[in-house]
C-alpha cells in the first residue's frame, strides 16, 4: 500500500538535489516548502489547530531531549 510519505519523499529529495546543483540553499527550499504546507493546511485546518501543530513541533526540536509520551 502506498503512503503519503512514499509519494512526497522522492519529490522532496529530487527538489533538494536540484537546488544543490543550482547552488540554492536547503534553507531557502525549506522556507518555500513550509510556506506551501501552511497554504495547504489553511484550506483544511483551523488556525488554532495549525498553531498547536507548530507549537508541538517546536517543543521537540532538540534531538537530545527525551520525548515525553502521555497516556490517554
Amino acid at each position: 500500500m502506498t503512503t503519503a510519505r512514499d509519494i512526497i519523499e522522492p519529490h522532496i529529495e529530487a527538489a533538494l538535489a536540484e537546488a544543490a546543483e543550482k547552488k540554492i540553499s536547503s534553507d531557502a527550499m525549506a522556507r518555500i516548502m513550509f510556506e506551501k504546507v501552511l497554504h495547504i493546511w489553511r484550506d483544511v485546518r483551523a488556525p488554532e489547530d495549525i498553531k498547536a501543530e507548530l507549537m508541538e513541533a517546536a517543543d521537540h526540536l532538540d534531538p537530545d531531549e527525551d520525548f515525553m509520551f502521555m497516556r490517554p
